[in-house]
């Protein structure tokens, strides 16, 4: 043996036989000398460092071990230089320390995950970046190929409407515009698991997984950076929903055969449920917010005004000074003397307006109050889809709507939503970081199945909530309790 060879890290000269004294610093040494050999180059560690981490450090890179590797006997090489650098590192050392001293518990992985590190070390901008760029190339590319469908399939109403509004690019943009937001909405869960398992992956491919467990980073201290992402796209999926749908809902609502919403529908009977008036029509036009010959059934308790009341249209208005929510019917045919009839109350409150001592209703005109908007009498599902949590709050309080256990259920699977997210990026973690050693076919092929598992639960729930057969509140609450356990034993491997 060579002289080096029987020094311990003290430099003192170590008899034959006798064992080389080490501590925790020379163990980190180790991980150093067993990752070099990795590097693609061996002799300029120091000047492929990043400057940021250079410049951070100072001159406590002269304290970086040379890390040498034998040029003649290379084992692996890895795909980024910087991760050799990383390991090597002072911030390495200092969170390889901290993840020493902890306990491998689940609370100790919750306060890492909420609490963890004051900064972002290389590994994690690394990963963000990557898992980054995958969401951006799986959103693009599933988006992209569902709206070159859809476009060629409604192509001729496209076209169309071109003519009218003088552009395809423009109608193709407002069109697919407002759609990609509410594409975002519906697929984001599965965009941070896709994104999350590619960058994985993509660790696992090039052998770079293998060099940071080796290096002793855990399993937990590699998956970090995927679950803060996936709760950062809760956190904007939330903001998407509260604040940017409601918004443009109505653009929504309307498909390619009537994009400017002026086409006439046919129109069922809705009831309201406070004022007890049946309200009947031919047909609507979305744009105009209109009913086309309504026929409005009244109860008993306000037919003084006769059975029921014909007009030629009826308009929703919204509360204003002079009136609560409500249609002005207009060209009134039944009763034909309805500008002589008195205004009709319901609990001392005015439901029936007539012209008669109202001034501004213009001859063959009442206004009809009702706590049923226009989204909802026409029987639009997009308004508890795309409403607000507080606008839902409101509609089940409502006392004109028989809302049943839709909205309810709606509503609780907002508040239950970013906790099924997390739930599914453990579940699908697992599958990469996992101790079993799976090619990445197998991983994604087992992805795959775990998110159509984990869909086809929670919807089978919900089915269950609408059938009445469970309430609204545990069906949306139940898939959190099945998924969540199941979610904390798979995950378990990375807190060890």
């Amino acid at each position: 043996m060579s002289r080096r060879d029987r020094e311990d890290h003290n430099g003192h000269s170590v008899a034959p036989g006798q064992p080389l004294q080490t501590d925790t610093f020379h163990k980190e040494e180790f991980f150093c000398h067993l990752v070099g050999p990795l590097a693609s180059d061996h002799g300029q560690h120091l000047d492929r460092t990043p400057r940021k981490l250079q410049e951070k450090n100072g001159t406590q890179f002269d304290k970086l071990l040379p890390c040498p590797g034998s040029a003649t006997n290379p084992t692996t090489r890895l795909s980024s230089d910087f991760l050799q650098h990383f390991i090597c590192s002072q911030e390495f050392r200092a969170d390889k320390r901290i993840d020493a001293e902890r306990q491998p518990t689940y609370l100790s992985g919750i306060r890492h995950l909420f609490l963890g590190q004051p900064y972002f070390m290389l590994i994690d901008r690394y990963l963000i970046r990557a898992q980054l760029q995958a969401f951006c190339i799986v959103f693009i590319s599933l988006a992209g190929l569902t709206f070159v469908i859809d476009a060629f399939t409604n192509l001729e109403e496209f076209v169309l409407h071109a003519e009218k509004t003088g552009g395809l690019l423009r109608v193709l943009g407002m069109y697919y515009g407002y759609r990609l937001i509410s594409f975002f909405d519906a697929t984001s869960p599965i965009l941070s698991l896709a994104s999350g398992m590619f960058a994985l992956s993509w660790l696992e491919r090039h052998n770079e997984l293998t060099a940071l467990l080796a290096a002793g980073i855990t399993r937990w201290r590699i998956a970090k950076p995927t679950i803060f992402f996936t709760i950062f796209v809760s956190i904007i999926a939330i903001g998407n929903r509260e604040f940017v749908l409601p918004s443009i809902r109505f653009a929504i609502s309307r498909n390619a055969q009537d994009l400017d919403g002026k086409t006439q529908k046919s129109f069922e009977a809705r009831y309201d449920h406070e004022t007890e008036i049946l309200f009947r029509g031919k047909s609507y036009q979305e744009a105009l917010l209109s009913l086309d010959s309504p026929s409005l059934l009244m109860p008993p308790l306000l037919s003084e005004l006769g059975p029921q009341v014909d007009a030629a249209n009826a308009i929703w208005k919204p509360t204003a000074k002079e009136h609560p929510a409500g249609y002005l019917l207009r060209e009134v045919s039944r009763p034909p003397d309805i500008d002589s009839l008195p205004p009709l109350k319901l609990k001392d409150s005015t439901v029936i307006y007539t012209a008669k001592n109202t001034p501004w209703l213009k001859p063959k005109e009442c206004f009809v109050t009702s706590g049923v908007s226009f989204e909802q009498m026409i029987g639009s599902t997009n308004w508890s889809l795309y409403s607000s949590t507080t606008g839902l709050i409101k509609a089940i309080s409502n006392p004109s709507l028989g809302v049943g256990a839709e909205v309810p259920l709606r509503v609780h699977a907002r508040f239950v939503a970013p906790f099924l997210d997390l739930s599914l990026i453990l579940l699908g973690i697992p599958l990469v970081l996992g101790p079993s050693r799976r090619g990445v076919f197998v991983a994604v092929g087992l992805c795959v199945l775990t998110t159509v598992a984990f869909f086809l639960t929670t919807l089978g729930f919900h089915a269950l909530a609408t059938s009445y057969i469970l309430g609204p509140s545990f069906a949306a609450w139940a898939p959190l309790l099945v998924m969540a356990p199941l979610a904390a034993w798979r995950a378990q491997p990375m807190w060890e």
